[in-house]
């Protein structure tokens, strides 16, 4: 029985790590237009932290990142309303999202990764 508990652990840990690269689905689009509608706001410190990295002045970054963060989180919160609304139908094609990237910290952790800014 234990055996079967840590075999299931382990299936269920490696189909979720596969998540990514599946097609996208209804499923998919519903709880990715959930996810940006309830972090739709958190474009505004993350872009004010991006204008501040890129300008080296917290002046600038502050009032620039705040207004383009701003921006960003009224078209993410708008993309994240339309995904929900429209999640049963395949539109865009293939449950693909308005607004890229998919999720508010995609863009973060893709340039951790790539070590850019």
């Amino acid at each position: 029985m234990r055996n079967a508990v840590r075999l299931i652990a382990v299936c269920a840990l490696v189909l979720s790590l596969a998540t990514p690269a599946m097609a996208k689905t209804p499923g998919d689009k519903l709880a990715r237009g959930i996810a940006n509608v309830a972090t739709g706001f958190l474009e505004v410190p993350q872009t004010i932290g991006q204008e501040w990295k890129e300008s080296n002045n917290a002046a600038v970054g502050i009032f620039a990142g705040f207004f383009k963060g701003m921006v960003q989180a009224v078209v993410r919160t708008g993309s994240g309303v339309w995904d929900v609304l429209t999640f049963p139908a395949a539109i865009p094609k293939d449950y693909e999202p308005l607004y890229h990237p998919d999720y508010v910290f995609d863009q973060v952790e893709q340039a951790d990764k790539t070590g850019s800014k």
